[in-house]
């Protein structure tokens, strides 16, 4: 299943009772949009979610679509890892509006949720790192200060491809991937001289290896509410995925548990609710 052409989300927006139409992050029906869906479904004729695969297409879809139906029916929600604004007075007038949060997938490391799921499977057999809630906290902070390292190294390649383009393309393909496990991190072991050598292919001034220390150095510093800003909540469920503390198997598998994860906990989260009231607001002006 991949995400819907224009006219077919013009066709699905009309079909639904032509509330708002609201442009997510995702490459099929099952990722973003299902998400939205589940957490404001007592809204559907208020507002509708469509999937577009990655923020880009999703600015152009907003526009496009802008341009059809009106400005008041068409907005977009990205992730706040594009960088964008979070402070919304004034409104912007693209209509698109960024996650407080880094990913959709931090507002799925709900501590209090995951243990609400876990919990009636320790009575028997105790599960180590999810016995009590604030056990259950640590295993979810943990997970976050593992990515510290991949979060602060992928800062730094971020940062690098803003400041120099030209450069930072001239780059190997492997060079410039931006990596997507603590473990790649591991495998290059010496992460500042690593990046010191990319600095000299690239002929630059900044200094890269430094760069990394800093930023290391802040992330370890923040409290679990400020790394949900700046750390992927991919890298971290992609963790949680793989200690799951229940004998699970496969992808299929871990969709039922998420399926089981919003069952137990449908409400929205506060700051993804903020912004679709913000959007209806802005919508009845």
């Amino acid at each position: 299943m991949v995400y819907p052409t224009l006219s077919e989300i013009e066709v699905g927006w009309r079909a639904s009772g032509s509330g708002v139409c609201v442009i997510v992050e995702g490459e099929t029906e099952l990722e973003d949009a299902w998400f939205f869906r589940q957490w404001f479904g007592n809204r559907s004729r208020e507002v509708t979610f469509f999937p577009q695969n990655g923020w880009e297409k999703v600015v152009d879809a907003v526009a496009n679509l802008r341009t059809r139906l009106g400005a008041r029916r068409v907005y977009g929600i990205v992730d706040r890892d594009i960088g964008g604004n979070v402070v919304y007075d004034p409104f912007p007038s693209d209509g698109i509006l960024c996650t407080v949060k880094y990913t959709l997938e931090n507002y799925l490391l709900n501590t209090e949720c995951w243990f609400k799921y876990v919990q009636p499977h320790t009575l028997r057999t105790p599960k180590p790192g999810w016995n009590s809630l604030d056990e259950a906290r640590a295993t979810i902070e943990g997970f976050y200060k593992e990515c510290l390292p991949l979060s602060a190294y992928n800062w730094v390649l971020r940062q690098t491809y803003r400041r120099h383009y030209t450069a930072f393309t001239s780059l190997g393909d492997a060079d410039r991937a931006y990596k997507k496990h603590p473990k790649a991190i591991t495998a290059i072991g010496d992460i500042p001289a690593y990046l010191h050598n990319l600095q000299v292919q690239m002929n630059i001034p900044d200094d890269l290896g430094q760069m990394y220390t800093t930023q290391l150095a802040d992330l370890e510093q923040m409290p679990l509410a400020d790394l949900e800003q700046v750390v992927s909540g991919k890298y971290v469920m992609k963790l949680l995925w793989e200690r799951f503390p229940l004998h699970i198997s496969g992808k299929r598998a871990w969709d039922d548990v998420l399926s089981a994860y919003i069952f137990n906990c449908p409400d929205p989260p506060a700051d993804l609710a903020t912004l679709i009231e913000l959007i209806l607001e802005n919508a009845r002006m």
